[in-house]
């Protein structure tokens, strides 16, 4: 068994990318996901309406409500602002990494918990997403501690309570799917050590009871805001129970794609994209899992294994997929991969798998700093000279871990301080609406032939949308199409202000390139409509 050095490098590992990771809790939110999200909830507390959900100026029927009612939450607390948006999501994904830790130490030791939490800390598509703030990370915490709380359950029937209601607050920020996670591998776990008697325990049927109790609030709302209105137009018809939407259409109505919202599936989707997704460990972890499946009768816990593999498999035959949904995947992935590395007799091989990865993370930071020339760019490349040294002086087998974190640290850098502050230039709505701000205070904007979560979120008055008419000396948002609307009606207007746009989450060569960049840009326009 591997034996590594704990507690202080523990530490400061950990202080490293928490700190590495807290300038994005500035940044400015991107569209569509994340700005739509936050406007969701300023909707909740400019309306004072906790129950009905509403975006781009109607009903909104996608989501629960839970990540939503914690933003509105922190919105009530510190103000509508970027920061009190984010700060919940970071916590909460932080509170996963301790959950993580807490469930590595109990089957498998004090250092497969430091190394499984650094490993879900130091995951690419976690540090992403840590900054472009969905529902991952609060589900993804929600799921590992209902999964550690059942661990504690087993033991002790009155932890059922705390894994209830984090079971529901799973329900609550992604639907019924969620039980799939859960419940796959604690019956997997059952079934692989042949304790068959766990299936007729009282204690699991109370949690699935307590856990449809503490979901009752949404249904609630639900019917509230969609059922006792069947009058309302959403997807395009009458008569759409919310309920039954949370219930079936918004889970197996994706993963058959009979839904109203499709999408197109390919079952390989989510192999390949972990590959990108859990850097720096992904090989690794492919090694791990395969090793794992060879000796099935051997482990102590197969808990992580069951499910992570069965909401894979879920996934990847589902027809509506996106690179986030394995975020909540990376607690149980973690965990699987820090109990293999302890238990490898050298680390030599493994060493120099995440050197190499490593290395080539910094190499293409770098490559990508020098064409795409961010603000303060020479600064990173002196950050990248200090990671090189760094990784330079880490050759013991013991580093793995510090070696592999290195990379991570350089990615969230990299994102929080100088790529995504750059890129968020040319976000033309949140720019807009901060000029705006600034230039018209608390003035109502109407958008016309055009839309932005983003612009919305930020603006400092209400937003209205109209593709008719307006009042005299009415300020308006718009596009290409609006502009060439206004000068085919003959429209009078004045220009107050235009700022170029690019969908920020949508980039290729052509943007990334400074003497390209132009060509691939559109604007947008701030008028004042009827202006004599």
């Amino acid at each position: 068994m591997q034996t590594y050095p704990l507690t202080a490098r523990y530490s400061w590992c950990i202080a490293i990318i928490v700190l590495s990771l807290i300038p994005g809790l500035f940044t400015t939110l991107m569209e569509p996901d994340a700005a739509l999200y936050a406007g969701i909830a300023k909707q909740i507390v400019w309306r004072n309406d906790w129950v009905n959900l509403f975006a781009d100026g109607t009903d909104w029927l996608d989501k629960p409500h839970l990540p939503f009612w914690i933003s509105a939450l922190s919105f009530k607390i510190f103000g509508i602002s970027t920061f009190a948006y984010k700060l919940p999501a970071f916590l909460c994904w932080l509170l996963g990494a301790r959950f993580t830790y807490l469930f590595a130490r109990h089957f498998y030791g004090e250092a497969a918990a430091q190394i499984a939490s650094l490993i879900y800390l130091g995951a690419l598509h976690a540090i992403i997403s840590s900054n472009d703030v969905r529902a991952e990370p609060y589900l993804t915490c929600f799921l590992i501690a209902a999964s550690w709380y059942l661990v504690k359950a087993a033991k002790s029937a009155g932890y059922i309570l705390p894994a209830a209601l984090f079971t529901a607050c799973a329900l609550m920020t992604k639907g019924p799917f969620v039980l799939i996670t859960i419940g796959s591998g604690l019956i997997l776990h059952w079934i692989i050590l042949k304790d068959w008697t766990q299936f007729l325990q009282w204690k699991w049927y109370a949690y699935l009871l307590l856990a449809v109790i503490f979901t009752l609030p949404e249904i609630w709302c639900l019917y509230l805001q969609f059922d006792a209105h069947p009058e309302k137009v959403i997807f395009g018809q009458q008569g759409v129970s919310g309920i039954r939407f949370f219930l079936w259409e918004s889970q197996f109505g994706r993963f058959f794609n009979t839904g109203p919202i499709k999408g197109h599936g390919d079952p390989f989707f989510f192999l390949h994209t972990l590959l990108w997704a859990f850097l720096p460990w992904s090989l690794l972890l492919y090694i791990a899992i395969f090793q794992r499946l060879r000796k099935l009768s051997k482990g102590e816990e197969w808990i992580t294994l069951g499910a992570a593999l069965f909401t894979m498999l879920v996934f990847s035959l589902s027809s509506f997929q996106l690179p986030h949904y394995l975020n909540i995947l990376f607690p149980y992935f973690s965990i699987l991969l820090a109990a293999w590395l302890i238990n490898l007799v050298s680390l030599k091989r493994v060493m120099i798998t995440q050197r190499v990865i490593s290395l080539i993370m910094v190499i293409l930071l770098l490559a990508i700093t020098l064409l795409f020339r961010p603000h303060y760019w020479i600064a990173y490349i002196i950050v990248s000279a200090a990671a090189l040294i760094g990784w330079w002086l880490l050759r013991s087998p013991n580093d793995v871990v510090r070696v592999s974190l290195l990379g991570s640290v350089c990615v969230a850098i990299f994102i929080n301080v100088f790529f995504y502050p750059t890129l968020l230039d040319y976000q033309g709505g949140s720019v807009a609406a901060k000029w705006k701000n600034n230039q018209f205070p608390g003035e109502k904007v109407h958008f016309y032939r055009s839309n932005s979560q983003a612009f919305e979120f930020y603006c400092d008055a209400p937003v209205e949308r109209s593709d008719t008419a307006f009042n005299n000396q009415a300020l308006i948002f718009t596009g290409k199409a609006g502009m060439d609307a206004l000068d085919l009606a003959g429209k009078k207007y004045k220009e107050e202000a235009v700022f170029s746009s690019y969908p920020v989450t949508r980039l290729d060569g052509q943007f990334i390139n400074p003497a390209t960049r132009n060509e691939g840009l559109d604007s947008v326009w701030i008028l004042r409509v009827n202006a004599q």
